[in-house]
């Protein structure tokens, strides 16, 4: 499911059939309608409201080697340009408008690609775009991604070197800190991708990332829920099955700190290539939620109208669990959050 613009680069360097002078414009307009229902007592979270994101691709290949990509991301936004700030999938970019991938890929011998600039971030099971997405809402595990990576989305920036192993292909990365936190320093990424049996694709992920200055790394909640404090370095093992109508994700992470134990199970069912089902379970476990996981469960529908337009109807429920830090800064996560969310996406 995995489909992050890493691999994407590697295959536009790697396969002949991309043809030099090739340019194109691509990209999605995501519409949706969502009510929520926040059991914690701040009632002030609850929604019932219409809004949107888009998205543009501008990529192009004018040389043999060298393919370009950059990617932008708009959000709903009031008069005088700032972000709407209606909820729901993030919201899009604070600023209505940001820059979501800006990169080059390489091809520089035969198996070996370099890839420079901000891109997707290469490690974690579900991918950036909703579009790519087989549910309304993200997993809570994607949630601590995004949160750890201090730019728009769950992006990050520097050089990487994906070599085609044959059985594997292995990606290397010095980027800067995905947490912004020292910019004099680096983190390091490395990942693993194979496909052992047809069908079945599998990753191997690893980054480093400095420590948050001030922050108690044992107390702060993550995932989603206002974290703001470093997780240290991560490890990241998923995988993706499909046979005909079936698609079954898998996904399990965890970090030096705070998270023990980060889960993501999923599958998928389309009964015909235009209507489909979903369910799909996440956890996240730690010091850095009290005495019980923070959970997700997301039930949706699928229905392909036409090859550019999807939708989407989801039901989906949170547990969150205070920790001692918040409940020592007065705010109370704890309780149940229910949302029921009507996605159009249409393609263009």
């Amino acid at each position: 499911m995995k489909k992050n613009m890493i691999a994407l680069a590697v295959a536009a360097a790697m396969v002949p059939g991309f043809a030099a002078a090739e340019s194109k414009v691509s990209g999605f307009a995501d519409i949706y309608y969502t009510n929520t229902d926040n059991g914690t007592k701040d009632k002030t979270d609850d929604l019932s409201v219409f809004t949107a994101n888009a998205e543009v691709d501008f990529e192009s290949k004018l040389s043999d080697i060298v393919s370009v990509r950059v990617d932008t991301d708009f959000a709903l936004a009031t008069n005088g340009g700032s972000n709407a700030g209606l909820g729901g999938n993030g919201g899009g970019p604070a600023d209505s408008a940001a820059i979501e991938q800006a990169f080059f890929a390489a091809s520089v011998a035969e198996g070996v690609t370099v890839i420079g600039g901000v891109f997707n971030n290469p490690i974690g099971w579900q991918a950036e775009d909703v579009v790519d997405w087989y549910t309304v809402t993200s997993t809570k595990v994607y949630g601590v991604l995004d949160d750890q990576t201090a730019l728009y989305g769950n992006n990050i920036a520097g050089v990487a070197v994906a070599g085609d192993l044959g059985p594997v292909t292995v990606t290397g990365a010095v980027l800067n800190d995905i947490g912004l936190e020292a910019f004099d320093k680096q983190s390091i990424a490395l990942v693993v991708n194979a496909t052992p049996m047809a069908g079945l694709d599998v990753e191997l992920g690893y980054v480093t990332q400095e420590d948050k200055d001030g922050v108690n790394n044992d107390a702060d909640e993550i995932g989603g829920a206002g974290f703001t404090g470093g997780v240290g370095n991560v490890t990241n093992f998923n995988a993706t099955y499909k046979n005909a109508g079936l698609t079954l994700g898998f996904e399990y992470m965890t970090a030096e700190k705070a998270l023990d134990t980060g889960l993501t199970v999923m599958g998928n069912y389309m009964f015909t290539p235009a209507v489909g089902a979903t369910i799909q379970y996440s956890s996240l476990d730690g010091d850095g939620f009290g005495g019980d996981a923070d959970t997700r469960l997301s039930v949706a529908g699928i229905w392909n109208i036409a090859d550019n337009l999807s939708v989407l109807a989801e039901y989906s429920t949170d547990e969150n669990h205070d920790s001692d830090a918040d409940a020592t800064n007065g705010v109370d996560d704890e309780g149940s959050k229910d949302a029921i969310t009507l996605e159009f996406i249409a393609k263009f």
